[in-house]
C-alpha cells in the first residue's frame, strides 16, 4: 500500500478528495427542497460545508504517512520564504486586477463590450443576508483566507512541486489545474459554493490558466506567500469588481474576457520561459525540498536569508 501511494501521491489524493468532494455534494443536493437554494435547507448547508477541509487533510495525512515531520515541514516550509524582490509582492496584489481592467479595456475600446466600470458600488446591498458588499467582504475574509492556504497548499506545494519530479512544468500545473477545476466543478454544476453563471468549461480553462501562472511564480521565487496573497487577492478581488454574471443580470461575457487574458498571460509564459521549467532555474520539485541541503536552507529562511537558489 505504502508503495503505491509513495509512486502516486498525487493520484492517491485526487482520488480521495474529488471521491469525497462529489459524495458530500451529492449528498447535499439530495437534501435540497426542489427549487430551493442551499440556504433554504440547514442540514444540506451544514453537510456542504464539510467540503473544504478534505484537500488540506488528506494533504496532511499521505505526506506524514510517506515522509513523515520532515515531509509536513517540506509541505509548509515555503510560508517562510518572503525575501524576495518587491516586484513580486506588487504582482501578488494586483495581478487579477491589472488582467481585468486590461481585458475590459481592450474590449471597450474595440467596440465589443463597454466598460463595466472600476468597481462596484460597495456601499450598496448585495449578497450575504443583505449586507453592503463591503461588510460581505469583511465578513468573508476569515474563510477566504482559510480556503486560500487550503488550496495553495494542496494543489500548488503538494500537487504540483510533486508532480514536477517527474513531468516538465508545464504538464505538472495543467495536470494540476485540471484537479482543482475539478474538485470545484460538482459545486459549479450545482449552483452553489462558487459564484453562479460561469460556463462550465471557462471555468475550468481558467483553472488551468491558473495553475500555470500560479506555478511561473513559484518557480521563479519559491515563495509559498506570494502564491497566498496572489489566492486571497484572487478571491477579493471579484467582491470589488463587476466582472461576475451577478454584476450584469447573468452576462458571463466580462468574466470570459478575464479568462482570456488569464489564459493568454499563461501562454506567453510557456513560450518566455520554456514549458521545462517555467522559470530562470531548474524548477523546483518534492524531493528538493526533502534534501539535506533544503534542511539547511530552510533554517536560513526562518531568519529571513534568501533562498540559495534566489541569489
Amino acid at each position: 500500500m505504502k508503495a503505491f501511494v509513495s509512486r502516486f501521491p498525487v493520484l492517491t489524493l485526487a482520488v480521495i478528495v474529488l471521491g469525497i468532494q462529489f459524495g458530500i455534494v451529492l449528498v447535499a443536493a439530495s437534501l435540497m427542497p426542489k427549487g430551493a437554494r442551499m440556504h433554504d435547507a440547514p442540514l444540506a448547508h451544514m453537510i456542504f460545508r464539510f467540503r473544504i477541509f478534505w484537500p488540506l487533510t488528506f494533504a496532511v495525512l499521505i505526506t506524514y504517512y510517506l515522509e513523515g515531520k520532515a515531509g509536513i515541514q517540506n509541505l509548509f516550509g515555503a510560508y517562510r520564504v518572503w525575501k524576495v524582490p518587491g516586484k513580486w509582492y506588487a504582482f501578488s496584489l494586483s495581478w487579477k486586477f491589472l488582467f481585468c481592467y486590461v481585458g475590459w479595456a481592450i474590449v471597450d475600446i474595440a467596440g465589443i463590450l463597454p466598460w463595466p466600470g472600476a468597481a462596484q458600488p460597495m456601499f450598496d446591498t448585495g449578497g450575504g443576508v443583505h449586507r453592503m458588499h463591503i461588510v460581505n467582504l469583511l465578513y468573508t475574509m476569515p474563510f477566504i483566507v482559510f480556503v486560500a492556504l487550503v488550496e495553495e497548499t494542496t494543489w500548488m506545494k503538494y500537487c504540483a512541486t510533486r508532480l514536477q519530479d517527474k513531468y516538465s512544468a508545464f504538464m505538472s500545473c495543467t495536470i494540476t489545474g485540471v484537479l482543482w477545476g475539478l474538485w470545484y466543478l460538482p459545486m459549479l454544476l450545482l449552483g452553489e459554493g462558487v459564484p453562479d453563471g460561469i460556463p462550465w468549461y471557462m471555468f475550468l480553462l481558467s483553472m488551468v490558466g491558473l495553475a500555470i501562472l500560479l506555478g511561473w511564480v513559484y518557480n521563479m521565487t519559491h515563495s509559498g506567500l506570494i502564491l497566498l496573497i496572489m489566492q486571497i487577492v484572487s478571491n477579493i478581488a471579484f467582491f470589488i469588481m463587476p466582472a461576475l454574471p451577478a454584476a450584469h443580470h447573468g452576462d458571463p461575457h466580462w468574466i470570459k474576457v478575464f479568462v482570456w487574458v488569464e489564459v493568454t498571460v499563461a501562454a506567453m509564459i510557456v513560450i518566455r520561459y520554456g514549458y521545462k521549467n517555467m522559470g530562470v532555474g531548474p524548477r523546483p520539485t518534492w524531493s528538493d525540498g526533502m534534501s539535506p541541503a533544503s534542511v539547511t536552507e530552510d533554517k536560513k529562511s526562518r531568519i529571513g536569508a534568501i533562498p540559495l537558489t534566489l541569489r
